[in-house]
């Protein structure tokens, strides 16, 4: 009785580690969804316009359309490894910013490209899929994507917005690269400026030799 309810347990363990996902047709017929119980995504078919990915087309000859079955081990390979090729922390922060902590919080964009060598790589571009009301208090624009976005391209916003290679064939992730972070400018007061013989426009524009103006 004890070996059957621990084989149970283990059984429901593994199923619940595991990637479960579905694959629909959206009104793009270049775009499939993708919907897991935790994540969203889209997948671009191999005949979606290379110019608005702007992918190494030298390094990466091939497209391919990838299936439910590939995405599922694209998802489950970067699971496994997303801790380790996360370890530098690029333009996180603090702790609730780490993407190893939030990946199911993004909304995935996938494609399928054959290297020269003839193995198969999925890009995956996540964009941050999480708008609270806290958001909305702030005056913040819901910029969540839907199964018919076009590829996304976002300057800045630090780890909201990322993107990852996984190998299907050698099973790794390689080539992640994490969006940076703008500099807030903070001018002295106008007290300070005269001091110093500057008005407000011509500090405003000097600031960008430096980072950051510090308040004194």
């Amino acid at each position: 009785m004890v070996k059957s309810l621990l084989f149970l347990v283990a059984t429901s363990i593994l199923c619940c580690c595991k990637t479960s996902l579905k694959t629909f047709k959206t009104a793009d017929t270049h775009k499939l969804g993708v919907k897991s119980s935790k994540f969203r995504g889209t997948i671009f078919d191999s005949t979606y316009d290379d110019a608005i990915i702007a992918f190494q087309q030298d390094l990466y000859p091939g497209r391919f359309t990838p299936n439910a079955n590939e995405i599922i081990l694209a998802e489950d390979i970067l699971k496994s490894q997303i801790k380790q090729a996360n370890t530098r922390r690029i333009n996180q922060f603090r702790r609730r910013q780490y993407i190893d902590r939030n990946l199911n919080k993004y909304f995935r964009q996938y494609v399928g490209f054959v290297n020269k060598q003839g193995q198969r790589i999925i890009h995956i571009n996540f964009h941050w899929n999480k708008f609270t009301l806290i958001d909305r208090l702030k005056g913040n624009w819901d910029d969540r994507l839907n199964y018919t976005s076009d590829y996304s391209r976002v300057l800045d916003g630090g780890s909201r917005f990322w993107n990852i290679n996984v190998n299907l064939s050698e099973k790794k992730v390689y080539g992640m690269v994490v969006n940076g972070v703008a500099f807030i400018t903070i001018l002295p007061t106008t007290s300070v400026l005269q001091q110093a013989g500057l008005d407000r426009g011509t500090a405003a524009t000097d600031r960008y030799s430096a980072s950051v103006v510090s308040r004194q």
